[in-house]
């Protein structure tokens, strides 16, 4: 796992604690560079598709509309509300968040 990711999710374990506490079914930090996860609270297989879906496809569609409306603006969160399920999606340099509500 990369080194920053790692300090980040050590620096951040209080946040982390507190949203997995709340309502959520819980949540999913992705490597950007190898497109892996880094920490989650799923299993591995429902992580992995979160991350090809979700921060894959989506994402990647969401920054680059926003950069055809406006070249010097960036995606800085994204939220998709299901009929079960709401995805909270904060999209970094290093890595990207994901949290199911």
């Amino acid at each position: 796992m990369n080194r920053i990711l790692e300090d980040v999710i050590r620096k951040n374990k209080p946040m982390v604690e507190r949203i997995t506490s709340e309502n959520t079914m819980g949540y999913v930090v992705s490597d950007n560079a190898a497109s892996a996860v880094a920490e989650s609270s799923f299993d591995n297989t429902s992580a992995l598709a979160i991350i090809k879906h979700m921060n894959g496809a989506l994402v990647g569609m969401a920054q680059s509309v926003i950069r055809d409306l406006d070249p010097t603006n960036k995606l800085c969160y994204l939220r998709v509300a299901t009929r079960k399920f709401e995805y909270l999606i904060a999209p970094e340099e290093v890595f990207t968040i994901t949290v199911v509500q």
